[in-house]
């Protein structure tokens, strides 16, 4: 899955002011509605909340990668917001996160969400490319991360 194709420069946020994981939840859900990824924003929120009760998407290395498959969702996409500062997401390791990636994805038969996050986990799993994502601070660098592990 080609992931750089889908950066979409208005769902990428560099030092976001989030005081908690709902802060995040829901400023990046407007985003996604701004974008029109998504057509409701209650209901795209309520579907990554649920999601969150089911076991919290904080994967640990202070990154976050809150999801969900619904009805709300007109488009797959994903969210890039590096935090102005770490937070408590009940991540897998116990520490807070620094770097959230919100996913959409239409509630379809395709699977497109386990595609992205697969694809985003293997990633993650590659230190260079996490430690360039993290460290970037332009559109250019993020989309310069995503090509270079493509």
């Amino acid at each position: 899955m080609d992931l750089t194709a889908m950066i979409d420069e208005h769902l990428v946020k560099f030092n976001f002011d989030a005081k908690s994981k709902n802060d995040v939840i829901h400023a990046t859900a407007k985003l996604m509605y701004e974008s029109g990824k998504i057509n409701n924003t209650e209901n795209y929120i309520h579907a990554v909340l649920e999601r969150e009760k089911e076991c919290a998407t904080g994967i640990g290395m202070g990154i976050a990668i809150p999801h969900c498959k619904d009805d709300s969702v007109n488009q797959a996409g994903f969210a890039l917001i590096k935090l102005a500062r770490k937070i408590e997401w009940e991540s897998l390791d116990g520490e807070p996160v620094d770097y959230v990636i919100m996913l959409a994805a239409p509630n379809t038969a395709d699977n497109v969400h386990l595609k992205m996050l697969s694809t985003l986990a293997a990633r993650l799993m590659d230190d260079d490319f996490r430690d360039a994502l993290k460290a970037a601070g332009t559109i250019e660098d993020i989309k310069a991360a995503f090509r270079s592990v493509a």
